[in-house]
């Protein structure tokens, strides 16, 4: 009862909203116009993501810069002092209590869209959001991705832009003290990741190097690419795949197990986290490793003055034991899988999607990429330049966020930014993997019936934790690798019906 109850509360609002809308001339805007609203006026949001790491501030830049144009001036919701954003996020949700904004991801807002709790914008966007429809029209894939079981669309993405992701590093600097040439190969990268751990390139008399680590969760399952495996479902011609049901798969974890076992990759891989790369760099022990071009590569600058010498650089994919050079990390514009919902009893959603609908104008993308005009950047011939104080900054991403820029909330990034502040570094490598095309082809996005949904999302929950923990195991040597017994177990989990669900969605969309 409770949820008819909000659907038909949500659509009368919708009806109402819109109603007034159409009947009172003055609060009809042109397209072209940025203001949401002709009074100054306030709506609330929840936006708590990254667990804590970032909560909307009521004092960010950018929004209060939105607010000149738009009329409308946000406050957060979200608790300052939670660590756990999921749960943030189902509190919310428990208490009823939804806010006119809330940032969320695809499979939760679509999920409680469905349930009542945010309203349908098909209408509303087709009716009062001309930038947001126009990108729903000319953007490839983005209305399947958006676009719910049922139909409709209950939350405005944010997209990301831009090819590169991911690439390798290692430590030149050690690579020439011990004569050794850029790994070429896995079995190349193998000898050289022995080398570090043998012949103590760090100079400190003690074998403490590690060889391999990562700050990221998911690094072991990108590196069983360099026995041609993937780690997920993959798109292969026509066909989709789910890696760990192939063959190599089991090869790919029988070589991560040697590996682990004799060394090579960091002991506490599974659990060092985020700092990784800042204690091991730091301490002059970590020697490759596999992780975002950008941040990764200011390190050079971060230490110049703390090891001498340091070199730390990209090189290219190894060729994988089936003679293939493949980056499995590629910047799919979805990828983040997450944006902004309007909530079911706002007052007047036409607003609210106005607002939405700026920030997929022109100034409205350029201050979510930017800042502010004069502040943070300059025009310079018609197209933003950063300031030298920005630029100066240990990390400009961090910089732009404590400004409310470059969040994740709902418009298209802007790639040029970025290149704005990479250092040579990481620009050599974003160009070399991108002219040698070595990036695997992103999946699509899927578009599934109601039915399909929940039987996906149920075997995908299962599937991961199965493979993950059985990973885990089997690197770490608490049990001897079974390929037979873990294939066994994925069928009887639904890998072959997972599969099918995929392709049949693939197929719906081309």
């Amino acid at each position: 009862m409770k949820k008819i109850a909000l659907v038909l509360f949500s659509s009368m609002l919708l009806t109402a909203g819109a109603c007034s809308n159409q009947s009172a001339g003055t609060d009809s805007k042109p397209a072209e116009d940025s203001e949401a609203s002709k009074k100054p006026m306030e709506m609330k949001i929840h936006l708590h993501y990254n667990n804590g790491l970032v909560i909307f501030n009521d004092d960010w830049k950018s929004f209060k810069k939105a607010a000149e144009y738009t009329n409308v001036n946000l406050k957060g919701t979200a608790p300052k002092t939670s660590t756990d954003s999921q749960e943030a996020f189902n509190l919310m949700i428990a208490s009823g209590e939804i806010p006119d904004l809330v940032h969320g991801t695809k499979a939760d807002l679509t999920k409680y869209g469905k349930e009542g709790a945010f309203m349908p914008l098909n209408d509303l966007i087709e009716e009062h959001a001309p930038n947001i429809k126009k990108y729903l029209e000319d953007m490839d894939g983005l209305e399947e991705f958006a676009t719910a079981s049922d139909g409709n669309l209950y939350f405005v993405p944010f997209l990301a832009d831009g090819q590169a992701q991911q690439g390798w590093f290692l430590r030149q600097d050690w690579m020439e003290k011990l004569g050794l040439k850029t790994p070429n190969t896995t079995e190349e990268l193998y000898e050289v990741l022995k080398a570090f751990k043998e012949k103590d390139p760090n100079g400190n008399g003690k074998q403490d190097e590690i060889p391999y680590f990562s700050r990221l969760p998911e690094s072991l399952g990108d590196l069983t690419i360099l026995w041609g495996a993937r780690h997920d479902l993959y798109l292969d011609g026509d066909k989709i795949q789910y890696g760990p049901n192939e063959e190599n798969y089991g090869k790919a974890l029988e070589g991560l197990a040697k590996w682990y076992g004799e060394k090579l990759i960091d002991p506490e891989i599974f659990t060092r986290g985020a700092k990784a790369r800042d204690i091991l760099l730091g301490d002059n022990t970590g020697g490759i490793s596999h992780d975002w071009f950008g941040s990764t590569a200011s390190y050079n600058s971060l230490l110049k003055d703390q090891i001498e010498g340091f070199k730390w650089e990209t090189f290219a994919p190894p060729e994988n034991t089936e003679g293939e050079r493949v980056e499995p990390t590629v910047r799919n514009p979805f990828g983040d899988n997450a944006g902004v919902a309007i909530g079911h009893s706002t007052k007047d959603p036409v607003r609210v999607i106005k607002y939405l609908d700026f920030f997929y104008s022109e100034e409205g993308r350029r201050l979510m990429n930017y800042g502010v005009e004069g502040e943070t950047y300059d025009l310079v011939d018609g197209k933003p330049v950063f300031k030298e104080e920005i630029l100066n900054t240990p990390d400009v991403p961090t910089t732009l966020r404590g400004e409310g820029s470059q969040i994740i909330f709902s418009y298209h990034q802007d790639f040029e930014y970025e290149k704005q502040w990479l250092n040579p570094i990481a620009l050599k490598g974003i160009e070399e993997y991108t002219a040698n095309k070595y990036f695997a082809e992103p999946l699509p996005p899927f578009s599934f019936t109601e039915e399909e949904e929940k039987k996906v999302t149920e075997i995908a929950a299962d599937l991961k934790t199965y493979r993950d923990e059985t990973m885990q195991k089997w690197v770490m040597g608490a049990e001897k690798v079974d390929y037979k017994k873990f294939q066994e177990q994925l069928e009887k989990l639904g890998v072959k019906e997972y599969i099918e669900l995929h392709q049949k969605a693939y197929e719906r969309a081309k």
